[in-house]
């Protein structure tokens, strides 16, 4: 009997095993083993051992799977050496589990003519298909096998189809996201400052051997339309070393097109340079926004740690250990005024715990009004005189 492959490395496959698989009814198991396959005792106790290994890896990789999939729609690219699609990560996570779907389906098939281009899904008696309640039920069995076979059976299922359930969710998820670039958008860019900030050396390399070095992405990027929806549409498009390439070409290539510095455009990327320049103005007249504020500097006459995280935040840090922008902050304010450690900020950062999200919001707000009116009295300033 030919047999297409129920479970080929494509998302519409999966959406069948989805749909297919679910408990088996009482009465139409019995139905299989007695009337379909003529089953002896032996034979059961045979298929429930091997249920059992089958169960136990399928058990694995629900784990594998349990533990991928909260961060993998977080991820722009993959972490594959090659191209492939979610289907085929789901699928190679739980490879054995649908093995098991295999060997149990072959084993209830229904038996007949040749079928050609027929799912060994659609030809179980286990799920389609007429059947006879049986007159005797669990009695014809003498011991439990029978009733053991099902609980294992049953149980297997569940779990598997948790798997596939997990593999649908993550499918789902990722061509939502891949549609929408209002959500893709930000995955992209969080992992592109994670990438040029891992990666400033290889940047730096690239940029002084090969500085007119073509990348494909950053042409397409520079054509389209919309290059958020471009963006959007590629989605796990990337293994990771192809997304860090990328990346560095389109840090590269910024940093020419914006008037920012290599640093200043490795940390900000050009989308962010005016907020890039107001930074500039406001360090260039840091000591004047000391007299302004209140509580700035501490008694080792260096800027305090909780007014260094709030200007951070203000910068746009996503509160990480990640130093790039203090490091800046740093830089632009020697040999004028001192800048706390990380460490200090860190501190800060883990008080915030202590309240709630809208005060929070209202304490980042409420600076953020004070910063923002001191560079525009700045600007001002600089306006009038010329």
């Amino acid at each position: 009997m030919a047999y297409s492959t129920p479970y080929d490395y494509n998302e519409d496959s999966i959406r069948q095993l989805d749909e297919k698989f679910s408990e088996i009814e009482h009465d139409r198991f019995l139905y299989c083993i007695q009337e379909q396959q003529k089953w002896d005792i032996e034979k059961v106790n045979n298929f429930i051992a091997q249920l059992r290994t089958s169960h136990l890896y399928a058990l694995k990789e629900l784990d594998r799977l349990k533990q991928l999939e909260p961060t993998y729609n977080k991820e722009y690219p993959t972490n594959h050496r090659r191209y492939i699609t979610t289907a085929q990560e789901v699928v190679s996570k739980m490879s054995s589990t649908l093995s098991g779907l295999k060997k149990i389906v072959a084993e209830f098939r229904n038996k007949g003519k040749n079928k050609k281009d027929v799912s060994i899904m659609d030809d179980t008696s286990l799920y389609t298909g007429p059947y006879m309640q049986d007159l005797f039920g669990w009695d014809t069995y003498k011991d439990q096998s029978a009733q053991d076979l099902l609980q294992e059976l049953n149980s297997f299922l569940e779990d598997a189809q948790e798997c596939i359930d997990i593999a649908v969710k993550m499918i789902e998820d990722e061509i939502a996201i891949s549609q929408d670039p209002e959500t893709a958008y930000p995955i992209y860019l969080d992992n592109y400052y994670r990438s040029v900030s891992d990666n400033r050396l290889f940047i730096k390399m690239i940029e002084n051997q090969r500085p007119d070095l073509d990348n494909d992405f950053v042409q397409a990027l520079e054509q389209a339309d919309d290059s958020k929806r471009f963006i959007a549409s590629l989605f796990h498009s990337f293994n990771r070393e192809r997304f860090n390439l990328n990346c560095a070409c389109v840090a590269i290539h910024e940093g020419k097109k914006a008037e920012l510095t290599r640093e200043e455009s490795l940390i900000w990327g050009r989308d962010n340079e005016v907020k890039v320049k107001r930074l500039r103005l406001l360090l260039g007249h840091i000591l004047e926004l000391t007299e302004n504020m209140e509580d700035v500097i501490g008694w080792e006459g260096m800027l305090k740690g909780y007014f260094v995280m709030r200007l951070l935040f203000w910068c746009g840090w996503n509160g990480s250990k990640n130093e790039a922008m203090l490091n800046y902050i740093t830089k632009c304010c020697k040999g004028v005024i001192g800048v706390v450690k990380m460490g200090a900020v860190m501190t800060e950062r883990r008080k915030l715990a202590r309240l709630t999200a809208k005060e929070d919001e209202a304490q980042q707000l409420a600076f953020n009004r004070q910063i923002d009116a001191f560079i525009n009295s700045l600007e001002e300033k600089a306006s009038e005189s010329n």
